[in-house]
Formats: structure tokens, sequence, C-alpha cells
């Protein structure tokens, strides 16, 4: 029942997410234009550097603290949560100064227009507090985490984005618009976040107090230590997720970076759609794991790789599928040559998102150094392979989109189902298994999309918003009465007249 509350609660944030950028994005490029567009997000990856430094604080100290908390120990919990919290005031005001010394000398990095000069660094100074309060605020997710109810995170960031969307129109219509003024609004959507966060995690963990006896330099050292791997990850995952638009920027120009920007909205989303749902799982793994069910995680383990890749197997599929239709109607026809680039990102995210639960294994095992490593090394040859392929090779935005393809599935696809197969003491094959039905039924999904084309011009978002629906009801029925086993239909149905009988009562 919890997760099904947590994923309820995941996807009406993500639609929501979705919505808001169907109708932000177009707004936002027909005010700023197109090259100032791309700087809304560029200013953000710059900013999103400096988590090298912090991450190894804020992804371990959810783990430590669940799982104290889980075995019992209490006190335990307490100081792993206490020691994060005044470390990362301490972190914030020692990263304030380079942060701050980015905003003045940005246009040493990267291609700044003289126009946008000032509007670029404003909008870096107030990333960098929006930065420092998410840093501090990571914290308060062992709440949720902890009681498995992920839905209150998901609920806490859909107001995070209405308040920022609201912000954004305030200010829009107020005064002349400028790119510092999205940057406001997130920060304005985070302190709102914050104070709900706070909130519920009182309500949540009423036991956790803050206490000066419970600060200890042993505890930071072990946090630190334990997440000194994870801010070498963070390295990879960086030149994985927030190269993209920078290397378009040196290599190609403002305005080139912009229109990429602007479509890559979709496959950012979709990854983050991916990682969403596969934290879903990561308090039952981690439960296992505390528990020393090993079989139970293993188990568990592939059946959340399977449900995760026929989740999100349909709107990647939609999103290729659809891709041309979808360019022209959302942002112009000027968009629509761009579509191929929708096409790559579509199958690639298909095929390496589903093994993402998987990550949350070696996160419980505390196995963290192999995967660093290895997703530095691909990171590497992800920046390498985008800068060769849009520069030298002259393939442009589409070098940038094949570089990221080809090192997210050697790391997603190859590495991450053997590596947890190996620390899990399992053949290799084991977790390979779960991947293939997703594929099976996100090349089913495409093929419904293209076929309905045939017949008819997707040229409207009724039109648009139809078709979708019409490849989701067959995506449906694939699913459910093709790729699903007799024993998931069994409990498909038994959940579905659980829910309708409480209903009726």
């Amino acid at each position: 029942m919890k997760f099904t509350i947590n994923f309820s609660a995941n996807v009406v944030a993500f639609l929501l997410s979705v919505f808001l950028s169907v109708w932000m994005t177009p707004f936002i490029v027909k005010t700023l234009g197109v090259e100032a567009f791309g700087f809304v997000h560029l200013t953000q990856n710059v900013i999103n550097y400096f988590s090298i430094i912090t991450v190894a604080l804020s992804s371990v100290v959810v783990r430590f603290f669940s799982v104290a908390a889980h075995r019992g120990k209490l006190e335990e919990a307490n100081g792993y949560l206490s020691n994060y919290l005044a470390a990362s005031v301490i972190l914030s005001l020692l990263l304030f100064l380079p942060l701050t010394g980015a905003a003045f000398f940005i246009e040493t990095f990267i291609n700044v227009p003289a126009a946008l000069l000032a509007d670029v660094r404003l909008s870096i100074l107030i990333g960098s507090l929006l930065f420092v309060l998410t840093f501090f605020m990571a914290g308060f997710a062992t709440g949720p985490f902890y009681a498995n109810r992920l839905y209150i995170s998901s609920s806490i960031q859909a107001v995070q984005m209405l308040v920022r969307v609201i912000c954004v129109l305030v200010l829009f219509t107020c005064f002349t618009p400028e790119i510092w003024q999205i940057q406001l609004a997130a920060l304005v959507g985070a302190g709102a976040a914050a104070v709900l966060s706070v909130y519920f995690f009182k309500k949540l963990i009423p036991w956790f107090s803050f206490r000066m006896k419970d600060l200890s330099f042993q505890t930071s050292k072990k946090l630190f230590q334990a997440g000194a791997w994870s801010s070498v990850n963070q390295i990879g995952v960086l030149l994985f997720l927030q190269i993209d638009l920078l290397t378009a920027n040196m290599m190609l120009g403002a305005s080139e970076a912009g229109k990429y920007a602007a479509i890559i909205q979709f496959p950012l989303l979709l990854r983050s759609l991916a990682g969403t749902l596969a934290s879903l799982f990561a308090p039952v793994i981690t439960s296992y794991y505390s528990k020393g069910d090993m079989e139970g995680l293993v188990k568990y383990a592939n059946q959340a790789v399977r449900l995760n890749g026929l989740l999100l197997a349909l709107p990647a599929a939609l999103l290729g599928g659809l891709a041309g239709p979808f360019l022209t109607i959302w942002l112009g026809p000027a968009f629509a040559q761009l579509a191929p680039l929708l096409y790559i990102h579509a199958g690639y995210l298909a095929v390496s998102l589903a093994v993402m639960p998987l990550f949350y294994i070696w996160t419980a095992y505390n196995k963290q150094k192999t995967p660093a490593l290895v997703t530095l090394l691909l990171g590497g040859l992800n920046v390498l392979l985008a800068v060769t392929l849009s520069g030298p090779a002259h393939l442009g935005l589409y070098g940038i989109t094949i570089a990221g393809a080809a090192a997210l599935i050697l790391k997603n696809v190859v590495f991450t189902p053997l590596y947890v197969s190996y620390i899990t003491n399992h053949k290799k094959h084991v977790f390979y298994k779960g991947a293939l039905a997703p594929l099976s039924a996100a090349v089913f999904a495409w093929a419904v999309c293209k076929a309905l084309q045939l017949f008819y011009t997707v040229d409207s978002w009724t039109s648009l918003i139809a078709t979708g629906l019409v490849v989701s009801c067959c995506y449906a029925v694939f699913a459910f009465g093709v790729i699903c086993t007799k024993e998931e239909r069994q409990m498909a149905i038994k959940r579905l007249r659980k829910q309708k009988g409480a209903v009726n009562i």
C-alpha cells in the first residue's frame, strides 16, 4: 500500500513537472529569447559543480540514519543527523566565497554575450543561495525515507514547483523579464519547500533533537569517509548530466546551446522520473539489507528493475515516437528539425534507465568505490566524445547526444548489473532478466506511435494528447496481457479488487 501511495504521488509530481515545462518553456523562450534561455539552465549547471564537495555528506546521511534507526539505535541515528546539519552549515559558509567568485568571473569559463553578463552574474549569486539551502535541507529528507512515506517528498516538490511558477509570472508581469528572476523564483519555491520539510520531519521523527553533545569529529569523519566515493561518483555524474550545455556553449555557441537547453528538458525530466521511481524501492532495499535478508533483497531488486523499466518504457517511447509533431506544436516548426535528437535520447534512455534501483544495493552495502571510479571514467569518456564529435567530427548537437548515449549505456546496461551481481554473489546474468521485458514494451509503444501517424496527421495539442492516450491504452493492454507473468497479473487483479472493496466500504 505504501508503494502505491508513494508511486501515485511521484507520478502526479512528474506530470505536474511535464505540464509546467510544456507551458513555461515557450513562455520564457518567447519572453527572453532562445539565447538567454540557454543560460537559465547553464548557470545552474555551473553552481551544481560545487555539489562535488557537498555530496560527500548529503549522499550518505540518509543511509546511515535509516540503517541505525531500523536497527533500533536511535541515539546513533540522532548523532548522524546532528553532525550532518552542523557540517552542512560550516561547509556552506566555506563554499560561499568560491560560489561568489564564479559569479564575477563567469565570462572566463563560458561564452556570455555582453548584454547578458550582469544578468548571468546575478543569477549565479541567487542560485548560490539556492544551492546552500538545498544542501542544508537534504538532511530532513531522512524523515520520509526512513518512514517510507516518499509521497510526502513528492508533494513538497509539487508545491515547490507551483510556487516557483507563480513567482515567475508575478516577476515577469511586474518587472522587465530577466534571467535572474527565474533563479529568484526557484529560491522562493525552495524556501516554501524547506518550511514544509521541517514540519513533516518533526511529525515523522519526533524523537530527533539537535544536541551539541552529539557532535563528534569521529562521526563526521565517518560520514565524510563513506561519502568520499560519492563525491568521486558525483564528478562522473556531472560529466554525464551537466556537461552537455557547457560543451554546446563552448563548441557551438550560445544560440545552439539555447536550442539544446529547450529540447533537453524532456530527456532530463525522464531521467528525473527514473531517479524518483528508483528511489521508491530504496527504503525496502535498505530494510532488507539492515535485517540481513540477502535473498529477499535480490528477489525484490529484480522485481524493482522490471517494474521500473515497464513504467519508464511508455514515456520514453512517446518521447521518441511523437518527437516531430511534439516539437512543432510546442516550440514551432523551426525546432522540428531537431526531432532526431529526441529519437536518440528516447532510445538509449529506454534501455539504460530500468536498472537504476540497483544503485541502492551498492549504497546499502556501502560498496561505492568501484561504481564511483567507473562513473568518473565513463563521464570523462562522455566529455571526450562530446567535444570530438560536436567539433572536429562536425556532428554538432548530434555528437553531444551520441556521446551521452554511448557512455550511459556502458555504465548502466553493461557495468551496473554485472557489479551488483558480483557484490551479492549471484550469477552475472541475474539482473538482466528484468530489463528485457521493458525494452520489448518500449519498441511496441514506439511502433504504435508510428503506425497511428500513418492514418492521420498530429498537428495540434488535441490530436497529440489523443494519440498519447491511445498509445498508452495499447501499451497497458500489451504489458498486462503479454509482458506480465501470470503471477503478476493475479497480483494486480487482487490489489485492484482490494482497493475497489475499500472504496465501496
